[in-house]
């Protein structure tokens, strides 16, 4: 065996395999059929050939025994010789067999010339009439025939041969079958027909199962299908509609612990935050006024030791002013103060201004529009997050020199959408999100929010994120997760 060879028999499989279940069954119906049409011929031919052997052999009995009894009749009738001449108007239309007879000479006196002889096609072969010549072929026997003498006045004038003819049996035969097979051919078209729209109807539920399917790979776990009659379709339906409600529940569970946690995230930086400003900011600034009382006092000493106390002062300041602008920017990082505060716009562009003042030589485009006044925390906080991600990640690791951010409210008003487009060196097709973008995924994920990450041609990166929101005016105003 040629181990290169294709294996065409498990080629074969898969290109059955790849079939929809209607055609297997269907192809299934039609071989048992075939099979099934092949067996009755085999059994029909085989039934057809043993019958006419007995028809055969019985009707050469039966012309026999005429042609004896006909022989007796004319010799009787002619005083003991039977007549020749007069034999063939006395033994015509006999079924099953041709009659020949001959005189002493051997001339043929045929009881009806071509009335028994079997019809022949162009070439000369026998065709049965309307028999085709393959099934008369198949069913015809081995020509059998007897001869009897003539004698008139005890001398033999003739002989009468009778041969058995098995046309009129095969073209019995023959109508039968092709009316059994006409029959059976109609009979196979309908039940294929019913069979066709019956799988149609029992298979339509599976089909509707396949999208059901299709619509839980893509998160729609809401999706439900509809209940068949049939008693096990209707189990495989009824426990998809439960899967379905299951992993929707699951996933309500899950955004609903995401949302707790993200608040109880916020929460704790809200105060981590607040005692950052509210502890650690009047400390920062009840040091610096005491230490400018010490630099004042210094003055008033002699050159030499204020001298020293201006240079530890100095230097301590330089210490408080570094110490200071950290806590500044851990405020940043954890929580802006603002936020909550001010309007979300306002807040945005403070971040972006900012950037512009530790980004010197690039360049910032904000577009901002249809904001609200105000926005829960959670909101507020996941859209600054979010600008201030990709803004870092295009300056950080993307290289680009211009950054367009746009930020407005969709048009019903239940959702912000975020771009952020820059000119850098964009990703690689095979490049993973980096554990901000992860980290901003969650967040959006756990409010019911999508975001996607694609290549700019002809270079750069376009970030694309979508908040679900609800405002309510007011003071109590709140953004609920949709």
């Amino acid at each position: 065996m040629n181990a290169f060879a294709p294996d065409t028999s498990r080629s074969g499989a898969a290109a059955w395999d790849r079939r929809s279940l209607r055609w297997q069954v269907m192809m299934a119906v039609v071989a048992i059929n075939l099979c099934a049409a092949l067996a009755a011929m085999v059994v029909t031919i085989v039934n057809a050939r043993r019958a006419t052997e007995v028809e055969i052999t019985s009707s050469l009995t039966i012309a026999e025994r005429f042609v004896e009894e006909t022989l007796e009749r004319l010799a009787d009738r002619e005083g003991g010789a039977a007549s020749l001449a007069q034999l063939p108007l006395h033994v015509s239309g006999l079924r099953h067999v041709r009659i020949h007879i001959e005189d002493a000479q051997g001339r043929v006196l045929d009881v009806d010339p071509g009335a028994h002889a079997p019809a022949t096609d162009e070439d000369g072969d026998e065709t049965e009439g309307e028999v085709p010549v393959w099934f008369a072929a198949l069913v015809r026997v081995a020509p059998e025939g007897r001869d009897m003498p003539v004698v008139e006045n005890g001398a033999v004038v003739g002989h009468v041969r009778v041969v058995g003819e098995a046309a009129d049996e095969i073209a019995e035969v023959w109508h039968d079958t092709s009316d059994l097979a006409v029959l059976m051919l109609a009979v196979n078209i309908v039940v294929l027909v019913a069979l066709y729209l019956v799988l149609g109807r029992l298979l339509a539920p599976l089909r509707t199962l396949a999208g059901g399917l299709n619509a839980l790979g893509e998160g729609r776990f809401g999706h439900r299908v509809p209940v068949p009659d049939v008693r096990e379709l209707a189990l495989i339906a009824e426990r998809f509609n439960a899967l379905g409600a299951a992993l929707n529940q699951a996933r309500d569970d899950n955004e609903r612990l995401n949302e707790r946690i993200i608040n109880v995230q916020d929460d704790e930086r809200r105060q981590i935050a607040a005692d950052l400003h509210d502890e650690l900011g009047p400390c920062l600034f009840g040091l610096r006024a005491n230490l400018e009382s010490v630099h004042r006092l210094a003055t008033r000493a002699e050159p030499d030791l204020a001298t020293r106390l201006g240079e530890r002062t100095a230097t301590m300041a330089e210490i408080l002013d570094r110490v200071q602008h950290l806590n500044r920017r851990l405020l940043r990082k954890i929580r802006p103060m603002a936020l909550g505060h001010v309007p979300l716009g306002t807040v945005i562009g403070g971040l972006i201004a900012d950037f512009e003042r530790h980004s010197p030589g690039h360049h910032f485009q904000l577009a901002i529009e249809g904001l609200a006044e105000r926005y829960a925390d959670s909101v507020e906080l996941t859209v600054y997050r979010c600008i201030q991600e990709a803004v870092t990640n295009a300056l950080r690791h993307g290289g680009a020199d211009r950054i367009a951010i746009t930020l407005h409210a969709a048009e019903d008003g239940r959702m912000l959408l975020l771009r952020v487009e820059d000119d850098g060196v964009g990703m690689a097709p095979d490049a993973e999100p980096g554990f901000g973008l992860i980290g901003i995924g969650e967040r959006l994920s756990a409010l019911g929010g999508t975001w996607r990450i694609a290549p700019l041609s002809p270079r750069g990166t376009r970030v694309e994120m979508n908040v679900p929101v609800r405002v309510v005016a007011g003071d109590e105003a709140r953004v609920l997760a949709g």
